[in-house]
């Protein structure tokens, strides 16, 4: 029952922010945030050329279990949004390995980055996971801790 909330909220947020089309920004802008990460799969991702892109950007490690429950969720949402421009980043706090084998063994299709303290502190992550909403002008709209 709450897994099913929680995915319901989720796309209903994510069909918020794809949807919206207010001229008035709030929020905080990813700018000061700016990064290039590489994924496992050695392809850099900066965050700056994504606008104009919705992105959802999970801090986690493979270590973490709530971290791992939200992952199917994710997926969900890729398969169901990255046709209209629906990003996903996880960002992964932890060594090459264990990401890519867990990336392989659930079959995320989305970017999984190796990430580092400088960019997880530039977000002020002290804890995962951490999620993050950005919409198509790079405004953080919605961040969610656990």
């Amino acid at each position: 029952m709450i897994k099913n909330l929680w995915k319901i909220v989720f796309i209903l947020l994510i069909f918020f922010v794809v949807c919206a089309t207010k001229d008035q920004e709030q929020g905080k802008t990813s700018n000061n945030r700016d990064f290039t990460l590489t994924t496992i799969d050695n392809e850099e991702i900066t965050l700056s050329k994504l606008k104009g892109k919705v992105v959802l950007i999970d801090f986690w490690a493979t270590w973490c279990p709530p971290c791992r429950n939200s992952i199917p969720v994710f997926i969900e949402l890729y398969n169901k949004f990255h046709e209209q421009g629906f990003i996903v980043l996880g960002i992964g706090l932890e060594e090459k390995a264990p990401l890519e084998n867990y990336r392989n063994q659930h079959n995320i299709p989305y970017h999984i980055l190796i990430g580092n303290k400088e960019v997880a502190r530039a977000f002020g992550v002290q804890a995962i996971p951490h999620i993050f909403i950005i919409d198509k002008k790079g405004t953080i709209r919605k961040t969610q801790l656990g």
